[in-house]
């Protein structure tokens, strides 16, 4: 019993000095023992508010380069296994604290994934936004697949109308920007059309920064996923400064014909075929024409039908003008002539129609078109339709 009341009595006055300051761990340290494990093992034998200390005393040791990142390491490791005992409790909430940023100051990479974890078991939002800091600090690129699937989690929520925290969105796209790879771009995709404002530009920015693949996972889209994701992926490639007017051309190929082949009259689809048919004209992409004269040829029943929707029309006769083909200049040639035949009954915008196939056809100067331009030079149009038919007349090869 004496010697039990004197180990206590030892063991609270030794305490004592070490907390003010007066016995550090390193004057504990064992013959052939490394700094780092003397630190280790005051750490796992201290009482819970003690191990703050030992953390903290250890930050200001003069060695500190050599051992602190592991021994925070240590410490979080610590804090996850003790979790369910101490979650809320504020040392426990301190040791985390102080280990994440005693890693990042360090820049202790090996402990990137601890981090993760001790992120992933602590919703608290203190202890949250300290890793969320730390990390970029760190070589972080083992980590890409996992920040992927905790941001899809985090859209899954927001899209089921949950609460999600903005900030935390915010650092993970910052993080995705400087690590993510091209596993990254379906959830960036996901988070871009979800969420509005700033955080869809971030998204967008973290999409822009990775060194992928994107074309191959914009064609992807383009060719298997629903409407709006079509226009979407569309918007963002032809948005990317890093994409090449050649990669433009062929991507905006296949969101025409992807467009052309879905049934009906949808505005995401109305608008991806005439944002397709502005890159292939402004590309001048030849291979595409098949594609164009099929988007005129619906056009043109179109406006037949509805003389309002001309603007596709006029944007299809502008494309084949673009694209310097007989082929294109063809069925041009051939509806000229079907005004010129019915001359006295074009009105309104059949009048704008005429002019568009006029100018088009001066610009692709195939001479097979001079029949209809030259009796469109004759016959009593409005002169600025007569006109313009005589200079095209003057742009044919012979």
């Amino acid at each position: 019993m004496i010697f039990s009341r004197h180990t206590a009595f030892y063991s609270l006055f030794f305490a004592a000095l070490f907390l003010a300051g007066f016995v550090r761990p390193l004057a504990a340290q064992m013959p052939g023992e490394s700094i780092l494990r003397s630190y280790e093992r005051i750490f796992i034998r201290s009482s819970l508010n003690t191990k703050v200390n030992v953390l903290s005393d250890a930050a200001n040791d003069e060695a500190a380069a050599e051992f602190y990142g592991p021994l925070c390491e240590l410490a979080l490791r610590f804090v996850m296994e003790n979790a369910p005992f101490f979650r809320e409790d504020p040392d426990m909430i301190s040791i985390t604290i102080i280990a994440a940023r005693g890693i990042g100051r360090h820049r202790y990479s090996p402990a990137a994934d601890t981090l993760w974890q001790a992120f992933l078991r602590f919703p608290d939002k203190v202890i949250r936004d300290e890793i969320l800091a730390v990390l970029p600090l760190l070589d972080i690129s083992a980590l890409a697949g996992k920040i992927n699937s905790f941001l899809a989690e985090q859209n899954q929520r927001y899209s089921s109308a949950q609460d999600v925290d903005y900030e935390i969105l915010s650092a993970l796209f910052g993080l995705l920007k400087k690590v993510g790879n091209d596993s990254s771009y379906p959830v960036l995709f996901a988070s871009s059309m979800i969420y509005s404002g700033d955080l869809e530009m971030e998204a967008i920015q973290a999409i822009n920064n990775i060194p992928g693949d994107f074309f191959t996972f914009c064609m992807g889209v383009i060719l298997r996923n629903p409407p709006a994701e079509k226009l979407h992926a569309f918007k963002l490639f032809t948005a990317n400064q890093r994409s090449t007017a050649e990669e433009k051309g062929i991507l905006a190929e296949a969101a025409l014909e992807a467009a052309l082949a879905v049934p009906g009259d949808r505005s995401e689809i109305r608008e991806l075929a005439e944002r397709s048919m502005d890159i292939i004209r402004g590309t001048e992409r030849v291979r595409a024409l098949p594609q164009v004269l099929k988007y005129y040829n619906q056009s043109l029943a179109a406006f037949r039908a509805n003389p309002s929707r001309k603007q596709p029309l006029l944007k299809a006769i502008s494309c084949l003008a673009s694209l310097k083909s007989a082929d294109a200049a063809q069925p041009l040639a051939l509806q000229l002539g079907l005004y010129n035949s019915r001359f006295g009954f074009a009105q309104g915008a059949e009048m704008e129609v005429i002019l568009a196939l006029i100018k088009a056809l001066g610009q692709l100067g195939y001479k097979a078109s001079f029949d209809a331009l030259n009796y469109a030079s004759i016959l009593p149009y409005p002169e600025e339709i007569v006109q313009a038919a005589r200079s095209a007349l003057e742009n044919l090869r012979w």
